[in-house]
């Protein structure tokens, strides 16, 4: 039996205004809508069984996508070209691209840690503080639950 050869995107959102969260199934077929829109039936159709939010984190604004091996050139291009979110802009970023989702985990854990260790480093309130503390805590819990 032949395994399903994936590729996994470690990628962060960027917005000019925080205003707005988003949930995975809104990033799922938001994307969907942009690979329709570039590639037409074509691609919708080649990523449509293998494609899948993995991991969303609105506070650090990354997330991870999977997609078959042979159409990651699609997805990425999608995501290079992508410039508006429900209406709001938005650019997506690229951290990295690996054929293991571990991988992804160990980039998106070291990302965090700078990010944290950057943040408490600026003069805050406590309660702010001891909320981004507890936001990467369980972002920590929660990286290691995607490669079981």
């Amino acid at each position: 039996m032949v395994r399903f050869k994936n590729r996994y995107f470690l990628c962060e959102y960027i917005q000019e205004n925080q205003e707005k969260e988003f949930s995975e199934r809104d990033l799922l077929n938001e994307i969907r809508d942009q690979v329709q829109y570039h590639f037409g039936d074509f691609g919708s159709a080649k990523i449509q069984f293998s494609f899948q939010v993995k991991y969303l984190n609105s506070v650090s604004r990354l997330f991870i996508l999977r997609v078959n091996r042979d159409y990651k050139s699609i997805i990425w291009s999608t995501l290079i070209f992508m410039n508006m979110f429900k209406g709001v802009p938005i650019k997506i970023r690229i951290i990295g691209c690996s054929g293991t989702i571990k991988k992804c985990e160990i980039k998106a854990r070291r990302l965090l840690t700078r990010w944290v260790h950057k943040i408490l480093k600026c003069d805050m309130p406590n309660q702010l503080r001891n909320t981004i503390i507890r936001d990467y805590q369980q972002t920590q819990q929660i990286l290691p639950q995607l490669t079981q």
